[in-house]
């Protein structure tokens, strides 16, 4: 998990356009799953209304990819996006075209956001192994003293919600946890602190 400044680093360090980059962005600004982010379709990502539908993953199973649905009907969810998300996911589908003109009829999965240069599958052994060279090569840079997985930026999104502010029922559903007790669970360490600075703040307030 990042710390904020940890976070705004890594955006910086993100900050020229490749798909792998965009992946990232999307999840740190998201929350989602990786599985979820590498399952979105394009039909799922509403631009006007500023909104993501959550509705399937990326599977593996007997040697090959697929969709599935989430394991829990709360993973089935709709998200917002904000200016900033839309911008990159933009981006990204306008470079996709370009790509996809050069590879033609054999681009196998023109419904997804996210696939490799060839349209095929973008799965998360690639993410992951991407991912850990990333981190790996700008550890110092991130001032990062633990090792950080694709999974620590769905912790991140929950943390930097959690310190500003956000109710924790919300935070599941955003989150597509099974419940609003498994994300307490979770993420209780960061919660008490949380409650904390609301109880100081409010004195604060009371007493100046």
């Amino acid at each position: 998990m990042l710390s904020l400044q940890q976070a705004q680093k890594l955006m910086e360090l993100l900050r020229d356009y490749s798909t792998f980059n965009t992946i990232v962005k999307i999840l740190l600004l998201t929350g989602m799953r990786s599985g979820e982010c590498l399952g979105l379709r394009w039909n799922s990502v509403d631009f006007d209304n500023k909104t993501i539908f959550i509705d399937k993953t990326l599977s593996y199973a007997d040697n090959q990819w697929f969709l599935s649905t989430p394991k829990t009907v709360r993973s089935t969810r709709t998200i917002a996006i904000d200016d900033n998300a839309i911008d990159i996911l933009k981006k990204h589908r306008e470079e996709q075209n370009k790509q996809k003109e050069i590879v033609g009829a054999a681009w196998q999965h023109p419904e997804l956001v996210f696939t490799s240069c060839t349209g095929h599958w973008y799965d998360r052994s690639l993410l992951n192994a991407q991912f850990r060279r990333f981190v790996k090569k700008n550890k110092e840079g991130l001032k990062l003293d633990h090792n950080l997985t694709i999974h620590g930026l769905r912790h991140t999104n929950a943390a930097l919600l959690l310190y500003a502010g956000e109710d924790i029922e919300n935070i599941s559903a955003h989150l597509g946890h099974a419940s609003s007790d498994i994300t307490s669970r979770v993420y209780a360490h960061m919660y008490a602190e949380v409650k904390v600075r609301m109880a100081k703040t409010v004195s604060s307030a009371l007493f100046g």
